[in-house]
């Protein structure tokens, strides 16, 4: 009889709970303290990124790693919470999302916004809403209102993650587009200090150096780009714009995207 292979092991996902102290690295014997709950996910890696849950049932604040083991063996499961308080709110968040998305789209621009915000007052970190009512200010060309969600966006390091890769290419377009060449600069940084080997990120970055006027600097930053891949079509056209450019022709612009 052939020994079946055990099914593969499912990834922990859900909320579990802890003692405060235990939670802060702080044990004292003795002395009493407060629960609180945990959203935790296990990554491909086999880490668990933990996230404290704020009051609304939302994570919220600061993430970190912990070994599947430590969360078995420190945290309690706590299914009801998952079900009956995060998902569904969580639920409801991306609907509000989907909807704001929608308005946007149609140009309905003070509506998105409105809606955006309702998300952000249950999650403020919610990654999606940010770069929605970001979009939404730069779309209105408010550079101040802009600014501030931009600084907010660099603060919260899900938004530097390859799930979001297509906010974040929208939200530095529009950057560039609106003249916000510095903070647009700034944020292709903060992502490449996460990842080195992305080509599209140092292309926006050419572009990003081209549009200040330092022809040189974007040069080299898309030579590096195209010695990660030499068959990027994108890279390819704008070194053979910035070719041109330097035997005196005047081709048309590439355009911003």
């Amino acid at each position: 009889m052939e020994n079946s292979a055990p099914p593969p092991r499912k990834p922990v996902k859900g909320v579990f709970s802890t003692d405060a102290q235990e939670f802060q690295g702080k044990r004292r014997i003795g002395h009493l303290s407060q629960r609180i709950f945990v959203y935790a996910v296990e990554q491909d890696d086999g880490r668990v990124l933990i996230q404290r849950l704020s009051r609304n049932f939302m994570p919220a604040g600061a993430r970190r790693f912990i070994t599947r083991e430590s969360l078995l063996a420190d945290y309690l499961p706590e299914p009801s919470i998952y079900i009956n308080k995060l998902v569904p709110v969580m639920r409801r968040l991306e609907e509000t999302v989907a909807t704001a998305d929608r308005h946007r789209q149609r140009q309905e621009l003070f509506t998105a916004e409105f809606e955006y915000k309702n998300v952000l007052r249950v999650d403020e970190e919610h990654v999606k809403a940010t770069f929605g009512l970001g979009l939404t200010y730069l779309e209105r060309q408010e550079k101040q209102n802009a600014d501030i969600v931009f600084q907010k966006i660099m603060r919260i390091e899900a938004a530097f993650t390859p799930e979001h890769k297509h906010l974040f290419n929208d939200f530095g377009i529009q950057m560039r587009k609106l003249g916000m060449y510095d903070e647009a600069m700034r944020y292709y940084i903060r992502a490449y200090h996460l990842c080195r080997t992305d080509e599209h990120l140092l292309y926006n970055m050419a572009r990003t150096l081209y549009e200040k006027g330092r022809l040189k600097s974007s040069r080299m930053m898309l030579t590096h780009a195209l010695r990660l891949n030499p068959e990027f079509p994108e890279g390819k056209a704008f070194m053979a714009y910035l070719d041109s450019r330097r035997r005196g022709e005047m081709p048309p612009e590439p355009p911003l995207e």
